[in-house]
């Protein structure tokens, strides 16, 4: 979300930008007696004065920007995915945490210590963590019940404060002849 904000807010800093510009443009241009050199104001104007605030296109634009306002302002008022997951403290005065990243990698390496996992990817969720991992031998049964241990042995160590549920899926990879 940090990255969708920063976009919408340089987007709209560059059209605000571009509009003082231009008008910033049409204003010393009236002032020297040009006509009208980028923006077509003085259609805007003779627009604007035929009609009024009751006006069905006048109501239109105003419910569109309305709409595209109340968007932005839901999409801001969404509550942002924490980048650190609390662990229990050891000690009260200390407040210690990991991170989205770090969670997954020790969840990887956990998942890729068990003896027939190729590789695994990990996705650290609100209240998931998926653990996907590649086997290329064994009983899919067997390897499934020594993943989801190995995970949930390593989540159980780390502690967390809220603990995720865990789902872990395996894909058999095909033996190279």
């Amino acid at each position: 979300m940090r990255i969708t904000n920063r976009l919408l807010a340089f987007l709209l800093s560059l059209a605000l930008t571009l509009g003082a510009v231009l008008v910033l443009i049409e204003i010393v241009a009236h002032a020297v007696g040009a006509k009208a050199i980028v923006l077509n104001w003085p259609g805007f104007y003779r627009w604007a004065s035929g009609n009024t605030w009751g006006s069905g296109s006048v109501r239109l634009i105003g419910i569109g920007l309305g709409l595209l306002g109340l968007l932005l302002l839901a999409a801001q008022l969404k509550p942002p995915r924490p980048d650190r997951l609390r662990l229990q403290p050891v000690d009260p005065a200390t407040d210690t945490a990991i991170t989205r990243r770090g969670l997954a990698r020790t969840l990887r390496d956990a998942a890729t210590e068990v003896d027939g996992v190729r590789d695994a990817h990990v996705t650290v969720g609100r209240n998931l963590v998926r653990v996907r991992a590649d086997v290329g031998h064994g009983t899919v049964d067997s390897l499934h019940a020594a993943v989801a241990s190995a995970a949930q042995h390593r989540l159980d160590t780390l502690r967390l404060a809220t603990m995720p549920a865990l789902s872990v899926r395996l894909n058999k990879e095909e033996e190279e002849q």
